[in-house]
């Protein structure tokens, strides 16, 4: 019985597995990206910017393949696990946290669009505008802006909240604000998850800044510090600090207990000094 031949469509799930496997081998590091509600614009800058600086790639196939792609290749379950969502793997040689900072950093302004929620007020502020006097400015104000004409310029004369958070942006009011230029919503990367040979990150993880951190670790050294000087362990860091407190109670219990030593004998000596007075001016009274 003759075998069954593949299909066209099989041996191109094949084939994009194979590829991808290779950039898996070739890249040390695999972060993934979400891409539910992300602009085209914003993926291809990143990997136009990883292409550029050689640090990487951007492979894109349906989450069938990349989890063969990545179960194949003997990463961690839990990355083709997360593939249960539209996702993108970023192969590349930076480090997740280095990768974290640029995807951050790579921003783009977006249009309201009608039937949109709005997550935030939508507040124009208050300034002047290029727009003519026209048709415009009624359009302004039923959209809820305060607007007039100076100088032959519509004017935002106070600050407006077009469209408050939670509410559906209507047709009228994506229009006037397409009108005005004004692009309210942000629309940018976000990292599922991301593994460097060893250990799995979360986006929450790589989110921590140096800046947050620093003063947890300041907080952590001057801890550490005094509980090794506290239990007298002795260490490179506080080694001067235990000479210092010995010394110090040395030296008090050398001179409370009268016991005479080149540390303690001028104290002693002033101290019995003064005890004599003390005892000279009894004698006299």
């Amino acid at each position: 019985m003759a075998e069954k031949k593949e299909s066209a469509a099989i041996r191109m799930k094949k084939w994009q597995v194979q590829e991808i496997q290779k950039d898996i081998k070739h890249y040390p590091n695999v972060v993934l990206i979400d891409l539910r509600n992300l602009p085209d614009k914003l993926l291809q800058s990143m990997r136009k910017r990883l292409r550029a600086e050689n640090h990487g790639t951007v492979r894109m196939a349906k989450s069938t393949v990349l989890k063969r792609a990545l179960d194949g290749s003997g990463k961690p379950a839990d990355l083709s696990a997360r593939l249960n969502i539209p996702a993108a793997l970023v192969l590349t040689n930076l480090s997740p946290y280095n990768l974290n900072q640029i995807v951050k950093g790579n921003k783009l302004q977006m249009a309201a669009k009608p039937g949109q929620i709005s997550p935030a007020d939508i507040i124009v502020p208050a300034g002047d505008t290029d727009l003519p006097a026209g048709p415009a400015l009624s359009e302004l104000k039923a959209a809820g802006l305060n607007v007039q004409i100076k100088a032959g310029k519509i004017v935002v004369s106070k600050d407006s909240t077009v469209v408050k958070k939670g509410e559906e942006i209507t047709m009228q009011k994506a229009k006037a604000l397409q009108t005005l230029g004004v692009k309210p919503f942000e629309a940018e990367m976000n990292v599922l998850l991301a593994y460097d040979g060893q250990y799995i990150y979360s986006p929450e993880l790589l989110d921590i800044s140096s800046a947050s951190l620093a003063p947890e670790f300041v907080s952590s050294l001057v801890d550490a510090m005094n509980l090794s000087v506290n239990a007298k362990y002795p260490s490179p860091q506080n080694i001067e600090m235990l000479l210092v407190d010995a010394y110090t109670q040395g030296r008090s219990a050398g001179i409370n207990g009268g016991l005479y030593s080149s540390e303690s004998i001028e104290q002693l000596l002033t101290l019995a000094t003064r005890q004599g007075m003390a005892l000279e001016g009894l004698e006299k009274k």
